[in-house]
């Protein structure tokens, strides 16, 4: 059941590139340890839906 994700770390907060198996309210181990630049390329289809749940997420923080 192990899997590898990749994502970027903002703060205290860890943006996954993909969705994560559901594992809603279980204990998992997260490592963290920096990407190779080829792992850390994002493709243009998954940078576009990153910055749009971004943009999202930060319309509805300010609404409140």
């Amino acid at each position: 059941m192990p899997e590898m994700l990749t994502g970027w770390v903002h703060g205290n907060t860890i943006t996954l590139e993909s969705s994560v198996p559901p594992l809603e309210g279980k204990r998992v181990l997260v490592r963290i340890e920096p990407a190779e630049d080829s792992e850390a390329t994002l493709a243009a289809d998954v940078q576009a839906r990153l910055w749009q749940a971004w943009a999202e997420r930060s319309a509805g923080a300010d609404r409140g």
